[in-house]
C-alpha cells in the first residue's frame, strides 16, 4: 500500500552485519520479563507494556531499532507499531531467539 510504512525482517545470517552497520542501535528484548533476565542479549532493552509507550515517544525516528522475540512473531507486531510511529530503521529478527539456539 502506497504510503504505509514498513520494517525489515532479518535472517540470523544477516544480523551481524546489520548490527555492525549500526552500533548504536537500540535492540529491544520482546519476550517476557523473566527470559530477558536470564538470557538476554546484552545491551539490549526488555520492551514491555510497562516501558512501550515511553520508547514510542521519547525515542528518536532515525533510531536504528532491532526486536527480537521468542519465535519471531511476536516481533513483527512490535516492529510494524514502531514503523506506524516514523521510526524509519526498523527491523525484526526472522524466527527470534530461538534462532540463536543450535539444533
Amino acid at each position: 500500500m502506497k504510503g504505509q510504512r514498513t520494517f525489515r525482517r532479518l535472517t540470523f545470517a544477516e544480523l551481524d552485519a546489520w548490527k555492525g552497520q549500526r552500533p548504536g542501535a537500540l535492540v529491544l528484548d520482546a519476550r517476557d520479563a523473566a527470559s530477558h533476565a536470564k538470557n538476554g542479549w546484552s545491551g539490549s532493552v526488555f520492551l514491555g507494556r510497562h516501558n512501550q509507550d515511553e520508547l514510542l515517544l521519547r525515542t528518536s525516528r532515525r533510531q536504528p531499532i532491532l526486536i527480537y522475540c521468542h519465535h519471531g512473531n511476536a516481533s513483527q507486531e512490535l516492529a510494524q507499531m514502531f514503523a506506524d510511529f516514523g521510526f524509519t530503521d526498523v527491523c525484526d529478527l526472522i524466527g527470534g531467539h530461538a534462532a540463536l539456539t543450535p539444533r
